[in-house]
């Protein structure tokens, strides 16, 4: 999604608005015109105001810093002469600029107070652009379902002042964002519509931006020569309105299609000539792109010194920068250029990292698609409401209907009593015909409410769903990710000829990866045993069962899921287990779901604490806050009943949160994280299950602790 940069980018100050009075964009003066401009007029008003802003503007690609500290200034002087027009742009640049660094929480705090301070001001069209930055910063963030709510109240604004080029911009991003989430004949409508209002409207940027937009869907669907072309249409734009950076940019992934179509000297062509670009330029970003490039050509090209040369610094550069997908490409590119040098340790080394990078973005891509499970099912709820809403309406004015027509016919009785009888009668009849339509509409208000019923109960299937596919898409990547590596090290095998330490040292790993395999072959295995076991009637026989290991093993699953969620996550882990407890009967399928459940929970709680405590900064007398895991078991003290806990620092709860924390559907993670289900289940599996019970012990900002109790 960062790849978006230099696209953004480049009409960035179209985007911000800078427009003069008959509505087109404005030509920005040069930095030092602007500089000179500001020492000559130092008095602080609203035209310092704007030239700070103007000026930052022109500095945002090649001195970001600066241009940050001079939209801080043109802040402050508007806060100071309260001047809020001048305030909503400042804090529309900011926010802009916090977005590409991927402070996303500046980012979004700036860029919805702008939209505020535009409302106020009456400035729909910053709103527009207020809404569209907070999109690209939802999206950046994988919260798919609050980027479309934001895209499509932007593009409804949009719409409303029959605004062409903004109409283009936010079709095209809704077309981006189908893309990323395999909807590839949803996102061609949504491209074709911002093509047509990017053509319509007569605007450069917004026509290079569909096609770009295009490009990639093309791209994801592996159509490399159709991608190209798009590209290459974009490139053109760029090209006219003479941006370099726009132009470096469409480059690279044009050497990427070419090389993909197996054009390996032109490829090289282009990426030799983008990285001196990129240099000259010092992009930083499309340095590792061009870099990266150059590796698959070179090692397409068969030489795989060159391939390692230029794929090593371009894994470097993304590790820092935090760019996954750059990150596993490199690795997969390094890892086959060691295998051809004759390096198979170096080769085995960047082939688990790229299984590790691999891992973490399919486990990306199955919460976005959970998220939309759940944002169809909260749209599909709505619609239902809103049609109930209209049959209770329709059933109102009906009844106001019958009851006008009864009074009519009551004052035309009572103005001719000659036809009292014949008013009488038509009186009767409609009360007929309007019961009958009322009892219609009564019938049509059951169906809508079974309707209601139905989507509640697919909207829950297809979450359920989505956590079948997570729970088994672990275990089988596993098993992928170690298959290919053995293969790869038979195939080193066969080809090996130096010796008799490097084969032994192979046939160690493979064995290793066979073990990992079967380990994990067996987990996918246990997981559809169960699923099956819980689908039957009946309750599953319970069997003795060592708690401690059970305990243990469900805290090193959650802590793994954690971690290969967030590579950079770490936390305490201890175990207080009774030695003495001896085997517990239970359903040891069903409580470890819980265990895993609560352990996973706990791991969330610790790791949103440290977020905070990250955000909100040290302080001076601060001591640094260590994320911590307790889980212990215990016998009762009267003896007839054993307990388990797990006890975290975490976020904690507040009492209202407790008071509905064993509800089904309700959770307090954010849209795409979480469910309401797990602990609902949980109650369920200890209490009726287990005839046990499951309490809750929690204070706000200290932590919480969960005790499991089970009768023996």
């Amino acid at each position: 999604m960062k790849s978006l940069w230099w696209r953004r980018g480049a009409v960035i100050l179209w985007l911000l608005g800078w427009r003069n009075a008959a509505g087109l964009p404005v030509q920005l003066p040069a930095a030092d015109q602007l500089r000179a401009e500001l020492q000559a007029h130092a008095r602080p008003d609203t035209a310092r105001v704007k030239r700070l802003s103007a000026l930052a503007l022109v500095l945002r690609n090649n001195a970001p810093e600066e241009s940050a500290s001079l939209f801080r200034a043109a802040l402050a002087l508007a806060q100071q002469l309260g001047y809020p027009a001048g305030m909503a742009e400042a804090r529309l640049g900011l926010g802009f600029y916090h977005r590409h660094r991927s402070e996303y929480g500046l980012a979004q705090a700036y860029s919805e107070q702008a939209n505020r301070d535009f409302a106020q001001t009456g400035n729909r069209q910053g709103q527009t652009r207020s809404l569209y930055n907070l999109t690209c910063i939802f999206l950046d963030q994988g919260q798919l379902a609050k980027s479309l709510q934001t895209n499509l109240a932007g593009l409804a604004l949009a719409d409303a002042g029959h605004d062409r080029k903004w109409q283009a911009f936010l079709n095209t991003q809704l077309g981006t964002t189908s893309t990323h989430l395999g909807e590839y004949a949803r996102a061609r409508h949504y491209l074709r519509e911002g093509l047509r209002w990017a053509v319509a409207s007569g605007d450069q940027p917004s026509v290079g931006h569909a096609y770009a937009g295009i490009g990639d869907l093309y791209r994801a669907q592996g159509q490399w020569a159709e991608a190209q072309r798009n590209y290459e249409k974009d490139a053109a734009s760029y090209r006219r309105m003479r941006d370099e950076g726009g132009i470096l940019y469409e480059d690279i992934n044009i050497g990427d299609m070419l090389e993909r179509q197996g054009q390996v000297p032109q490829a090289l062509a282009v990426g030799r000539r983008s990285l001196a670009r990129a240099s000259r330029l010092q992009k930083l970003g499309e340095i590792t792109r061009a870099q990266l490039l150059l590796a698959r050509a070179y090692l397409h090209a068969g030489q795989p010194d060159s391939a390692f040369w230029y794929g090593q610094p371009s894994l470097l550069a993304a590790q820092r920068s935090g760019a996954k997908s750059i990150s596993r490409d490199a690795s997969q590119v390094l890892a086959r250029a060691s295998a051809r040098r004759g390096r198979f340790d170096a080769a085995y080394r960047y082939e688990q990292l790229f299984g590790a990078y691999r891992d973490s973005l399919n486990t990306s891509d199955q919460q976005r698609r959970v998220a939309v499970v759940t944002y169809r099912g909260e749209l599909a709820r709505k619609q239902a409401q809103i049609s109930l809403l209209t049959r209770n309406e329709r059933l109102m004015r009906a009844k106001n209907r019958q009851q006008r027509w009864f009074l009519l016919g009551a004052l035309l009785g009572l103005a001719a009593v000659a036809g009292l009888s014949w008013g009488l009668w038509r009186n009767i009849c409609r009360r007929r015909s309007a019961y009958a339509l009322l009892r219609q509409q009564q019938d049509e208000l059951r169906a809508t409410q079974a309707q209601l019923v139905q989507s509640e109960k697919m909207a829950f299937l297809g979450e359920l769903t989505a956590g079948i596919a997570h729970e088994l898409q672990n275990p089988l990547t596993f098993m992928k990710s170690f298959a290919d590596v053995s293969t790869g090290l038979v195939e080193e095998i066969n080809g090996a000829r130096s010796g008799a330490g490097l084969g032994q040292d192979i046939l160690v790993g493979l064995k290793q990866n066979l073990q990992q395999i079967s380990q994990h072959g067996q987990r996918a295995s246990s997981i559809i045993k169960d699923m099956l076991a819980h689908s039957r009637s009946g309750a599953t026989p319970r069997q003795p069962t060592d708690l401690n290991a059970l305990v243990a093993e469900h805290l090193r699953l959650a802590y793994e899921g954690a971690r290969a969620a967030n590579p950079d996550f770490t936390a305490t882990l201890r175990q207080d287990l009774d030695p003495d407890l001896g085997p517990v009967s239970v359903v040891a399928p069903d409580l470890g779901r819980v265990l895993l459940n609560l352990c996973t929970n706990a791991l969330y709680a610790v790791r949103e604490r440290q977020q905070l405590a990250a955000a909100a900064g040290s302080g001076e007398q601060a001591a640094p806050y260590e994320p911590s895991v307790v889980v212990s078991t215990r016998r009762a003290t009267h003896g007839q009943a054993v307990e388990i806990g797990v006890r975290d620092n975490g976020t904690g709860m507040p009492a209202e949160v407790q008071a509905r924390v064993f509800q089904p559907f309700f959770t307090t993670k954010p849209v795409g994280e979480g469910t309401g289900l797990g602990l609902s289940l949980s109650h369920d599996i200890v209490t009726q299950g287990h005839g046990g019970t499951l309490r809750v012990e929690s204070r706000a900002g200290e932590g919480t602790e969960f005790v499991i109790s089970l009768p023996v």
